[in-house]
């Protein structure tokens, strides 16, 4: 039941920061890399980066220690470390990225009716 609900919330954040890679993986099929990423208790988190263990969210503990958590408690939990960025999901960023490339695009065409 825990790991579901942890699928839920990293499903969602998944699509949210699309520059972060998340992975999952089946600690049976995989007892080396369970080891090398030190996972014993699950559901665990192995917060890496620049190819390094960098921390780990293990079970509930930091997340109220209830299954009831909500998805923005393992956003900001994924924020202090630094694996996601604070208001900066992927989606939004690539609206805004968008916007700012049309509005380059139109002002750049008026300049260049004007000059001729």
């Amino acid at each position: 039941m825990k790991l579901e609900v942890m699928d839920k919330h990293l499903s969602i954040l998944a699509k949210q920061h699309i520059e972060t890679c998340f992975v999952k993986i089946n600690t049976e099929k995989s007892p080396f890399l369970a080891e090398k990423l030190k996972i014993v208790v699950l559901p665990t988190l192995a917060l890496i980066k620049n190819a390094k263990v960098d921390d780990h969210v293990v079970g509930f503990d930091e997340l109220g220690e209830i299954d009831e958590f909500s998805t923005e408690e393992l956003e900001d939990r994924l924020e202090k470390c630094q694996v996601i960025h604070e208001g900066e999901s992927s989606i939004n960023a690539s609206k805004s990225s968008a916007q700012t490339r049309r509005s380059i695009r139109q002002s750049t065409r008026s300049d260049l009716s004007d000059s001729e």
